[in-house]
């Protein structure tokens, strides 16, 4: 017995040591795996490109179109890049590396032909074009081509599989390892119990060890956790993948039965379009709950009394949960001011109050609650990513079934929903999570099975002097105007939509295809009223372009439309001040409405 510690203390060093050869093997192999798959990669990428050159060459040769010539270029000017890839990966391996040679004689002789085709083109040279494409050479380089992607991708693929047994054999022999490891330890353990039966000052050196034991596990769990986010960003893609895909159908069924319904002079193709423009507008709402999810939506804050939005929303709360759940108001006294975007303060609050109607099905209470509130460093400490401060609290509760822990920790995961089929999207809840922390916030969930769940936000305090209130100005018009509109935009239908519906509008537009043209037009002495420019664009930003247009005409209203949340008018999550943003994609009365506030700014 007394040369079990020592006994044991050899066998573990050995299955140390042993776990470590384990682990290292295993990462080696797990390593080629990725090399493999890189070379694979490269290949597929290589052959795609080339189908990419021969469709350009073949759109030029038969449409003498520019655009193809701009795409022919760009695949064959790529194709070099993704062969020096290759031949980088395949650098370690003889056998590819001699089937690379062949693959890359056929690659740029299947190029050259290419090039002569194109160049005959530009030199009109007709029947040199004709005799090119006659002799069949590029046939037989693409064939030789693609005999050779086939034979290196074959080779890799017998590689992954191989390389694929050997990592999970690694991985069988070091979780035996683990496994042995464990068990020692506890051997150990046992007999340091037995030992201290007999000298409580052993007993107590054994309780503080397996206290770090626990500690040790929790570790373990943590790196654990960390593990298992790529199981969640999976998880992510599905649920996109899945409502993408549900939407997109009904955004081109709606849109081919219409257009059938049109071609057989039907009128009934109304309610296909509006299935179709729903569909699109739920994507858009998609696009946007996820944009808050990873806190990239462009947010508007001012500073603004919580109690006054809380009783502005009391009719549409009331008349969204209907007559069997009753409201109770309690707002706090001298409350705060807080700088936030009020439109998605007031969608947090509308979701809060939706999802406690869901979880009361036979009716019940819910409570809306403000109050001023400290947190401080021990809840900091307790609670990762909240600094200790001044917050506005806004809290919601109901008597509702409760959720249990395990429901809890998923809550605020994206496409996690208790709800049934159709009946919710998972993303609530994400999205307000999203808002509050891009917001500066903190979000925490209370809850009891059967007793009912309270969601607190809070919210930043704003230390800076409360605005005076506006005056009423009355609700904008968004029907239309007469004035002269100048459209910048480098996507040809996008400014061609566009435009249609500012004419159909009433304006007057000047369409531009790019900053360089708007600016010869803002040269000119035409008259313009307000310049709607896209912000992503090639050469020069719509930011430096309206910075440019204002310095040629002080007066110019300038309204920026953009997609892309991180672009020149929108800083760390914040659209900058006195900027008026037009998110794409925007429905015709989201547009009318925009146009016609910043217009009506020139009389302010």
């Amino acid at each position: 017995m007394q040369r079990i510690p020592e006994l044991a203390g050899c066998l573990l060093a050995a299955i140390v040591v042993s776990t470590i050869y384990f682990a290292s093997e295993y990462n080696d192999e797990a390593t080629m795996v990725t090399h493999t798959v890189e070379v694979q990669a490269a290949l597929g990428r290589t052959e795609s490109l080339l189908h990419e050159a021969e469709s350009g060459q073949r759109g030029y040769l038969l449409s003498n179109s520019e655009a193809h010539h701009a795409n022919y270029r760009r695949a064959a000017d790529l194709v070099p890049v993704e062969l020096a890839r290759i031949r980088e990966l395949v650098s370690d391996n003889p056998f590819q590396l001699q089937e690379f040679s062949t693959l890359e004689s056929a690659v740029a002789q299947r190029l050259t032909i290419l090039a002569q085709t194109i160049d005959a083109k530009l030199q009109n040279d007709t029947a040199g074009v004709k005799e090119a494409i006659a002799i069949g050479k590029g046939r037989e380089a693409m064939v030789a081509v693609t005999d050779s992607l086939k034979k290196m991708s074959a080779t890799e693929q017998m590689l992954l599989n191989s390389r694929r047994a050997a990592v999970a054999s690694w991985r069988q022999y070091l979780v035996a390892a683990i496994a042995a490891a464990l068990l020692t330890v506890i051997v150990a353990i046992v007999y340091w119990i037995y030992v201290s039966r007999r000298d409580r000052r052993a007993l107590v050196e054994i309780n503080a060890k397996l206290r770090s034991t626990i500690i040790e596990k929790d570790a373990a769990a943590d790196q654990v956790r960390q593990m298992q986010k790529s199981e969640a960003v999976a998880q992510l893609a599905a649920g996109i993948a899945h409502d993408f895909n549900n939407m997109l159908a009904v955004v081109v069924s709606g849109i081919n039965l219409a257009k059938r319904r049109l071609a057989k002079g039907a009128g009934d193709h109304e309610a296909m379009l509006d299935a179709a423009l729903d569909g699109a507008n739920r994507a858009s709402a998609l696009v946007k709950r996820l944009l808050a999810f990873s806190r990239q939506q462009p947010l508007a804050p001012q500073s603004i009394d919580v109690n006054k939005l809380v009783s502005g929303m009391s009719e549409i709360i009331n008349r969204s949960l209907g007559e069997t759940i009753k409201v109770e108001t309690v707002v706090g006294a001298g409350l705060w001011q807080t700088n936030v975007d009020p439109s998605q303060l007031e969608n947090a609050l509308l979701n809060l109050c939706i999802n406690a109607r869901d979880a009361m099905p036979d009716g019940g209470g819910l409570t809306i609650e403000t109050a001023n509130c400290h947190l401080d460093e021990a809840y900091s400490r307790q609670n990762a990513g909240i600094a200790a401060g001044q917050y506005v609290l806004l809290a919601v509760t109901d008597t509702g079934t409760g959720m249990s822990a395990e429901v809890m920790g998923k809550a605020f995961d994206p496409f996690f929903t208790t709800k049934g089929v159709g009946k919710g999207t998972g993303l609530g809840l994400s999205q307000i999570f999203g808002f509050v922390k891009q917001t500066g916030g903190h979000i925490k969930i209370y809850s009891e099975v059967g007793v009912g769940t309270t969601v607190k936000i809070y919210l930043p305090r704003d230390y800076a002097k409360a605005p005076a209130p506006s005056k009423e100005t009355g609700t904008l018009s968004d029907t239309g105007g007469t004035e002269n509109i100048l459209l910048v935009e480098d996507e040809e239908r996008v400014l061609s939509l566009t435009a249609a519906n500012l004419r159909d509008l009433g304006y007057t537009v000047i369409e531009a295809s790019g900053p360089e043209e708007a600016l010869r037009v803002l040269g000119t002495g035409e008259k313009i009223d307000l310049l709607l420019t896209d912000i992503v664009m090639p050469g020069i930003n719509g930011r430096k372009l309206a910075d440019a247009a204002l310095t040629l005409r002080p007066n110019l209203r300038v309204v920026f439309m953009t997609g892309f949340t991180r672009n020149a008018v929108v800083h760390n999550g914040m659209v900058d001040p006195g900027v008026v943003l037009l998110t794409k994609p925007f429905t015709y009365n989201e547009l009318a409405s925009k146009v016609r506030a910043a217009l009506a700014s020139t009389n302010a």
